[in-house]
This record gives C-alpha cells, structure tokens and sequence, in this order.
C-alpha cells in the first residue's frame, strides 16, 4: 500500500476513534469514576508517515481543549507499532504451544491405579514412611503422586501416537536422568524436599531438550518422572536411624 494511502486510512481511523471519547463521555465516566484518562495509544502493525505524528499531536491539543471530565488536563496521544513491543513479541512466539492437553485423572481413576499396582504403592509408601511419619498426610501424599503419574504417563502416552519425534526426545531424556540420579541425589543425602527440587530441574532441563513441550506438560511429566523413580528402586531416601 502507498505511503499516502496508509496514512489516510490510518488518520481517519485515528479521528473515527477519538470521536468516541466525546459522544460517548457520559459511559466513560460511569465507567471510570474518578479515574482520568491521560494517555490514548493508538496502535497500529506499520506505520511510516510522520504526518500521522502530527495529526496525533493536533488531536491531542484539540481534546485538551475540549476539558472533557473524563480526560486529564495532560492528556496526550502516542502512535505505537509492533516494533515499540519487538522484546515482548518475541517472548510470545517463542513460547512452546501445547502440543497436547494434559487431562487431569479423577480421584477414581487414582484410586483404581492404586489398587490395581499395589506392589509398587507399597515401595513408595516405604520410602516415604520415615520422612512422612503421619500416615494421612502420608497417603495424601502418595496420591498426590500417583495422580500427577497417571497424568504424565496418559500424556505421554498421547504424544507417543501424534507426536513420536518429541516423544522419544523426552523418554531418552528421562532415561538419561534416571541414570543420573544415584550420582546426583545418593540414598544417603536425599531429603523429602529435594523433590521439588529435582521436579524443577527435570522441569528447566525438559526445556532445553524438547523445547517443544510447554511448561504444564513439562511439569507433569516431571512429578510423573519422579513418581514412577519412587515406586521402583533409582530414588531413594535415608532412614533417620541409619
């Protein structure tokens, strides 16, 4: 499009605009209360004619004039473009879309999994026994487990069948996590808090891996990955009496 054309689209829309503050003050101030609008941005994708600079700044002095009550006493209009949030739109489209969603279990489907997997229940209640000596908050705890890996595997498990390529990235990942962990958490110097210390880092280096994965999924298949470690034999915890 013509420099010229633009900026007469662009001139007009920005008057079409500001007419609106005028016809329709009595809605802004029931709208508004006390509050005063002191800066009007008109936003625009492009724009590259200085002259729509200076319609914006003739409007601005010819609404001040106006004192309408609903506009402060230095009331101004600045033109922005995309390029004014270049930083923050490249934080946007640099974020990971889900690839999937992550469907949340019932408490009925926790429970059927516990009971139907009640050996490895018992290995992570067994761990857990002399950090969590309360056996309801215990439990509660376990639960809470077998929740997040009943939802990490289903996920998992979906993007195994639409997306294979990051669904091997993550497994090979978790694998070579796994093999890390009796060097980096030994038996004897791992506390209950170190959990979601090791969730974070599964969380951080997930997304250095398989940048693909947004961050939900990245933490449910974290809690997953840690769930899954306690039920068989790679994480364990000290006994207070050892």
């Amino acid at each position: 499009m013509p420099v010229k054309d633009r900026y007469e689209k662009q001139r007009d829309k920005l008057t079409r605009d500001l007419a609106k503050l005028e016809d329709r003050q009595e809605k802004f101030l029931r709208l508004l209360g006390h509050v005063r609008i002191k800066t009007y941005v008109f936003f625009v994708p492009f724009f590259d004619s200085y002259e729509l600079i200076q319609h914006a700044s003739d409007k601005t002095q010819e609404y001040r004039d106006k004192h309408l009550p609903h506009l402060d006493p230095d009331f101004h209009i600045v033109v922005l473009d995309e390029d004014a949030y270049a930083d923050t739109r490249e934080q946007v489209l640099q974020q990971p879309r889900a690839l999937i969603d992550v469907e949340i279990s019932s408490p009925e489907q926790v429970r059927a999994w516990i009971e139907a997997n009640e050996e490895l229940v018992a290995t992570a209640d067994t761990k857990l026994r002399d950090l969590v000596a309360d056996e309801p908050r215990r439990l509660k705890v376990i639960e809470g487990l077998i929740g997040q890996y009943v939802n990490g595997e289903n996920a998992l498990e979906r993007m195994r069948s639409k997306y294979p390529e990051n669904w091997e990235f993550t497994s090979r990942y978790r694998n070579h996590k796994e093999q890390l962990l009796v060097l980096e958490y030994p038996s004897d110097s791992v506390e209950f808090g170190n959990l979601a210390q090791i969730a974070k880092e599964i969380d951080a280096e997930l997304g250095r891996d398989v940048p693909a994965l947004d961050g939900r999924l990245r933490t449910v298949i974290a809690w997953a990955s840690i769930a899954d470690w306690l039920m068989r034999c790679p994480l364990s915890f000290p006994s207070p009496t050892s």
